[in-house]
């Protein structure tokens, strides 16, 4: 099995992963669905609830659908094609960990962006009620985390390649 192939497996495993995501989300729409019909009373607006719910659905299913259709341009991408010669030879750990990098980045990336509509939600409902100048503690923590997993996601995902290098130029033998 050639790298490429392995890299392009990895896409459509990590995609069908996000899929699988977004189905469960669909279940939990469905039974907020069945309790506003029911006439449960929630304590924010019918909107932001389906909004809240929706937009994680949405998320996973664009990452799913990038991933299963997207998986060529993906791994054309993470490895390019030195030569004949190099596409025939087996994936190097370098090669690898890149894929695996990318992979993991996009997990916390669309988890951080699922997280962002809550906190987002939040913030509007601050600034509804006036308060905006007083943002309690746990909603400045959950920003912060927030911005942490984004920024982890999009380090990971756009840096894999170059964070692989650096990682097996540490595992050299004249640098230990």
């Amino acid at each position: 099995m050639q790298k490429e192939d392995v890299a392009y497996i990895g896409c459509r495993l990590v995609g069908l992963f996000y899929a699988i995501k977004a189905l469960e989300t669909v279940a939990s729409f469905i039974m907020t669905l069945v309790a506003f019909r029911a006439g449960a009373e929630f304590p924010a607006s019918k909107a932001a609830m389906f909004y809240l719910q929706l937009m994680p659905f949405t998320f996973y299913t664009i990452v799913a659908c990038m991933l299963w259709f997207g998986a060529g341009t993906i791994v054309k991408y993470l490895l390019p094609e030195i030569d004949a010669k190099a596409s025939s030879s087996k994936p190097t750990v370098e090669q690898i960990q890149a894929v695996l990098f990318s992979a993991v980045g996009l997990l916390v990336l669309t988890w951080g962006i699922t997280d962002l509509g809550s906190v987002l939600y939040q913030l509007f409902q601050l600034k509804k009620a006036s308060n905006y100048a007083v943002i309690p503690p746990t909603l400045q923590a959950q920003c912060v985390a927030v911005a942490c997993r984004l920024l982890l996601g999009f380090l990971l995902v756009f840096g894999s390649r170059g964070l692989s290098g650096l990682l097996t130029r540490f595992r050299q033998p004249e640098l230990r």
